[in-house]
């Protein structure tokens, strides 16, 4: 697990882009809620989530209420290099009361099933389309052939749907619960840009592209745009070229996620190793890993968390949001915990132990 894990955050760290923080925290942070006041779906947890040992099907003629997560265990020994591909890994979905369900089997490393941020809908790729389906009740509705699914909104009231070419993709809309499809008047954008869906009224976007030589951009800016197009603007994040006192540097691309009031993204950073800009990093040396949130209203500071640096069995990875609260996945040498923190005080919260290998898939993810 700790192997695994430690390799995804060291993915991409060659590249980094530095941001100049304060030590003090905004007044928005220290006005945020405290984790008991965020949503309710990750309440009803077990103290440990082990998969039913006969698992029940996901049924289709009754409500099963809303979802907490989806999880799948990710054992590297279900994997063998002889077959040539990659196994079929059962998944389950925890309501918020603790219940669980088979969804059926995914392939190992897709992510062909997902939750909205309030927990009611199911997304899941069937037959080479996208079904939502209702878990307070039974409506399933067909994505159309051609669309892929690309970030829910943050009021778990619209998806976003993409349709890409090799260069550019064009977005549309599917309302809950009707289906009914607008297509955006936003122009064509790269493919892979970070997207964040925010109240289903406006789309945010930012691309991470290094600059010569994989040096640090001048700024990382974030463009915000109302669904029709118009009323474009930005939040733009000053870099610069040396690290000093209270700079950070990211090392991966920027995660982009809308959550919270007000809305937030979240950046996955590490400090500037000590030496010549040209040394190559040491693929050995865990990087010290920081999670930033930026305000996208006022593009002020909107918390601070400093994760436990991957190393021997322990670590911290950053896997979403629930409401103000960030969520950690935890690992030490003696257990697997999914976490609660508090973003304006980086507090720690337990919300129930896994089993090694685990992946799990958070609501609005």
């Amino acid at each position: 697990m700790a192997v695994a894990l430690t390799g995804l955050l060291l993915a991409g760290a060659a590249g980094v882009t530095a941001w100049r923080t304060i030590a003090t925290r905004s007044p928005a942070s220290a006005e945020a809620p405290t984790l008991e006041s965020g949503p309710e779906l990750l309440s009803g947890l077990p103290d440990r989530l082990l998969p039913p040992p006969t698992p029940t099907v996901l049924p289709t003629d009754r409500a099963v209420g809303r979802g907490a997560l989806l999880y799948q265990i990710r054992d590297p020994n279900s994997f063998t290099a002889a077959s040539g591909e990659l196994p079929q890994l059962p998944t389950y979905l925890v309501t918020a009361t603790g219940d669980q369900f088979s969804v059926g089997p995914t392939t190992m490393g897709e992510v062909n099933q997902a939750l909205s941020p309030d927990g009611q809908w199911l997304a899941q790729r069937r037959d080479r389309q996208w079904w939502i389906r209702d878990l307070t009740g039974t409506t399933d509705l067909a994505v159309p052939p051609g669309y892929e699914v690309r970030q829910w909104s943050s009021d778990g009231q619209t998806m976003l749907l993409g349709q890409s070419t090799r260069t550019s993709e064009t977005f549309t809309t599917f309302t809950l619960p009707t289906g009914e499809l607008h297509p955006l008047a936003l122009p064509a954008m790269p493919p892979r840009r970070m997207l964040a869906f925010i109240d289903g009224r406006e789309v945010a976007t930012t691309e991470f592209a290094l600059g010569p030589n994989h040096q640090p951009r001048s700024q990382l800016t974030i463009t915000i745009q109302d669904i029709d197009g118009r009323n474009a603007r930005s939040v733009s994040i000053p870099t610069t070229q040396q690290a000093g006192p209270g700079d950070i540097r990211d090392a991966l691309v920027p995660l982009v996620r809308g959550g919270g009031d007000p809305p937030t993204v979240w950046a996955l950073v590490a400090p500037q190793e000590d030496g010549p800009a040209s040394q190559p990093q040491k693929a050995s040396a865990a990087l010290p890993m920081t999670l930033v949130g930026v305000d996208l209203r006022s593009g002020k500071p909107a918390g601070r968390i400093d994760l436990v640096t991957p190393q021997g069995d322990e670590g911290e990875e950053f896997i979403g949001l629930a409401g103000t609260a960030v969520l950690l996945q935890r690992w030490t040498a003696d257990a697997v915990e999914l976490v609660a923190a508090n973003p304006a005080t980086g507090q720690r919260r337990v919300l129930t132990s896994l089993p090694d290998y685990t992946k799990v898939i958070l609501p609005g993810d």
